[in-house]
């Protein structure tokens, strides 16, 4: 299996998005999510078949089951590492110890953590610019090439076929 460790804040959101929606009266968790940044973060689970895993503090908050609602509208289906003093270096490989079944996976994050290891950096898909002091740009579809490039395309049955 191929998985995303996701990162909301700074990843599913951007600082323009943010001043657009305080100027609105857009509610709920769209006024912190950006739908289409969703929508970019699904072009990257429908091409590499990816399973998604939230990282974010968000997974530990009451908006948490509005994220994950929000989230499955749009065909994503995404599990959580657990809580590890919140090192999320520790907690990813925590759920990685947990599934064995992994052979390839990103992280989206705009922050670089302490906890994370060489190993970690090297699976690091670096978003945005904010780096935790503001969201930055958030997911562009450059990221979404770096994913593809890094887990690798599903084959398709066409595939299958023209490989015999």
């Amino acid at each position: 299996m191929k998985v995303i460790f996701l990162d909301v804040d700074g990843v599913l959101n951007s600082d323009e998005y943010i001043k657009r929606t305080i100027k609105s009266n857009i509610q709920g968790i769209e006024k912190h999510v950006d739908v289409e940044k969703i929508k970019l973060l699904r072009q990257a689970i429908v091409q590499t078949n990816a399973k998604v895993v939230l990282t974010s503090s968000w997974r530990l908050t009451k908006m948490a089951q509005e994220l994950i609602k929000l989230l499955i509208t749009y065909g994503i289906y995404a599990d959580s590492t657990p809580y590890i003093r919140n090192e999320r270096g520790l907690e990813i490989k925590q759920w990685l110890a947990d599934n064995q079944n992994v052979e390839d996976f990103v992280i989206l994050d705009d922050e670089i953590f302490e906890s994370y290891d060489e190993g970690l950096m090297k699976k690091l898909v670096k978003i945005s610019n904010g780096n935790g002091h503001n969201f930055g740009e958030g997911l562009l579809p450059k990221d979404i090439d770096e994913i593809i490039k890094r887990l690798g395309r599903n084959k398709t049955r066409q595939d299958d076929e023209m490989e015999r």
